[in-house]
């Protein structure tokens, strides 16, 4: 099995990247309302990394995820 935080992490970098005058320092589009913890960045990233991985639903990525932890 792949490091899944090291991959993460690779892949939020690249969007950071592509993203530089889209997001704010958060890494949310703007919008109004309350900042939610997990960024716009953050969901994209760690939705590349399933499908890079094969994984195919959130419950197996959950599943996954707390194995490796």
């Amino acid at each position: 099995m792949h490091n899944l935080y090291a991959i993460f992490a690779k892949y939020l970098e690249i969007c950071k990247q592509f993203s530089k005058d889209l997001v704010n320092e958060s890494g949310n589009i703007t919008r109004r309302g309350v900042v939610p913890k997990f960024s716009d960045l953050q969901v994209i990233a760690l939705s590349l990394t399933a499908e890079t991985l094969s994984i195919d639903s959130e419950n197996n990525l959950f599943r996954i995820q707390s194995v490796l932890s």
